[in-house]
């Protein structure tokens, strides 16, 4: 493949195919959006929960405190939480020797105070305590242990690390708690990953100031994604007490074991579709650094080889080694991403980024896909949860923060990659290969730049989902995950995991795009658009009336549910119209 081919376009499809579908899309895409928007109004005057069709209702699950190890009953919400109310225990503040029982009762107070004068604006605003309803409440009644969420208790269990003196022998314990900045790190280390290489490939059709409208949408909504799993985690463990809890669990038990496939069909298709992307790239690679095309090899032989390294790599190495060497990785992947940015900018033309004949909205749908790819960091969510506690106020500022700064990065990335080609050919050129070739300008440094990071971002993100389907597959066959159990095992699975993408990567020397393209349409908008927001659905609203530990983490109660799913599920619609060639035979039939 040419360096500089647009990976997985060429230029009649990239160019005439756009012209000849955008009369198609003006006609089709309203009327998928027109279809939505009837549905949503037919629910809303029917009474429907539009997410009790996809959940089936599971009985309410024995609910044991991280905090207090109490019991909770298998009752109606009324009885546990009286039952808990009447028997629980009086734990006393250190610092003032008070019972937090009494504060208890003051934040009560205050909540009747306000529940109070809420009750005086609805009546005064009867169109607002419509829409109030409409958009869904939690009683206070459901919250199991009201300290938590008054804050006066912040976390619900405390991680300690024990310590054996060498001289007394005494075995003291301290508290191990994860910082802020800690959990943050990890959520930004997980966004940045092999998706951005693809990034400039699919907003250089759409241009930069569309581009970036987009990318604070898909923003928008993949934080919110991550507060839903989050809020998730954070219920499920108050119910059961048992942290660790993956996100297959959290599928398995928000949607049962039938629904549950779908999430867990999503999670394996996404994964091995990064990898078919990762080891094809990686292949490309190592064909280039070598110059294996000279060599007279048969094809196929740069992706086996990089698929051998990586899979005998991370066979003998222990997980403490990997992560050692994934570390030194990041920070050297970092500093050649600063690099790229300042030598890029010397050399961007930053006019034709605002230019408006250069900005092409009526493609951003098809950007969606790569950009909410981009931003994926999900599957460390309740990694996260574990690390900080259950800290609600933490966790949201990791999940925040940790979130924007890559975001951030893709913008400035974005920028500097589209800023350093000719805006008449971006359908047909790879905008990161014509950075990496601009060693013919006597640019060497920046093009060593370039590779230097495209590698160290496809095998540091190739670790990652690497050990996620480890994980899964562990799970599916129930194996232990480490010991003997799992050393008899190892050797399967490991060919399990690199086999079939390795044979996928084979098949198409375009394939990279492609399959990040169908990962980020199908997979992130199943997984992480459609089925969180159905789940928190039902833990809120759903009939069974759960106990809970948190209110909701994201505002506005059903809107900003029910405007996720919708708009991953318009999104899925249109990308699998586009890749069965609807919009082709509808403009064959009704337009040619």
């Amino acid at each position: 493949m040419n360096l500089l081919q647009f990976p997985g376009r060429s230029k009649e499809s990239a160019v005439m195919k756009q012209k000849k579908q955008r009369a198609t899309r003006l006609l089709v895409i309203p009327s998928i959006s027109l279809l939505v928007v009837t549905v949503n109004i037919i629910f809303l005057l029917c009474e429907v929960d539009t997410a009790k069709a996809f959940v089936t209702p599971r009985p309410t699950v024995v609910a044991a405190s991280p905090c207090f190890a109490l019991k909770v009953l298998r009752s109606p919400v009324q009885e546990e939480i009286a039952s808990y109310n009447n028997n629980r225990p009086v734990v006393t503040d250190a610092n003032n020797n008070s019972s937090l029982d009494e504060k208890t009762k003051s934040s009560f107070q205050l909540q009747e105070s306000i529940n109070s004068n809420n009750g005086k604006n609805k009546q005064a605003f009867p169109l607002l305590e419509g829409l109030y309803e409409k958009m869904g409440t939690v009683q206070d009644e459901r919250i199991i242990f009201p300290e938590y969420q008054a804050g006066d208790v912040p976390r619900i269990f405390s991680s300690l690390r024990y310590h054996k003196s060498e001289e007394t022998g005494r075995v003291s314990a301290q508290h191990a708690t994860g910082s802020v900045l800690g959990a943050a790190s990890l959520v930004a280390g997980t966004m940045v990953g092999a998706g951005v290489l693809a990034l400039p490939a699919a907003t250089a059709p759409v241009g930069f100031l569309p581009s970036t409208a987009a990318m604070g949408v898909g923003w928008m909504y993949m934080t919110m994604s991550g507060l839903l799993i989050a809020e998730l985690s954070i219920n499920r463990l108050g119910q059961s007490g048992k942290p660790g809890k993956g996100m297959l669990d959290l599928y398995e038990d928000s949607l049962g074991p039938r629904l549950s496939k779908i999430g867990s069909l999503a999670y394996f298709g996404l994964h091995y579709c990064l990898l078919v992307a990762y080891i094809a790239q990686g292949g490309a690679n190592i064909n280039a650094l070598l110059g294996m095309d000279s060599w007279n090899l048969p094809s196929g032989v740069p992706q086996a080889s990089f698929a051998a390294l990586c899979a005998l790599g991370l066979f003998q190495a222990s997980p403490s080694v990997v992560e050692k060497v994934n570390n030194i990785f990041v920070l050297a992947l970092s500093c050649a991403f600063v690099g790229i940015l300042g030598l890029g900018a010397q050399t961007a033309n930053f006019a034709s980024l605002i230019d408006p004949a250069n900005q092409h909205p009526e493609h951003t749908l098809d950007a969606f896909p790569i950009i909410f790819l981009s931003l994926v960091y999900h599957n460390i969510v309740p990694t996260v949860v574990n690390q900080l506690e259950g800290d609600r106020g933490k966790i949201t500022k990791a999940i925040i923060g940790g979130t924007t700064i890559p975001t951030l990065m893709f913008l400035a990335w974005n920028a500097v990659v589209l800023g350093n080609m000719d805006p008449s050919v971006t359908n047909s050129i790879d905008p990161v290969a014509l950075l990496q070739a601009s060693s013919g300008s006597g640019n060497e440094i920046l093009s060593t730049l370039v590779s230097t990071f495209s590698s160290l971002a496809l095998v540091t993100s190739l670790i990652g989902f690497v050990y996620g389907l480890l994980d899964g597959w562990t799970d599916v066959f129930k194996l232990p995950t480490e010991g003997p159990g799992y050393e008899k095992w190892k050797t399967p699975l490991f060919g399990l995991v690199f086999l079939p993408p390795l044979a996928l990567s084979l098949t198409d020397p375009d394939i990279f795009y492609k399959a990040l393209d169908v990962g980020g349409a199908f997979g992130v908008s199943t997984l992480f658009l459609v089925l969180p927001p159905i789940m928190i659905w039902k833990q809120r609203y759903g009939e069974d009336q759960q106990p809970l530990m948190t209110k909701p983490m994201v505002p506005f109660g059903k809107l900003p549910l029910g405007s996720m799913w919708k708009a991953a599920g318009t999104l899925i619609i249109e990308q699998g119209a586009e890749k069965l060639g609807v919009f082709d035979w509808f403009q064959h039939q009704f337009l040619s």
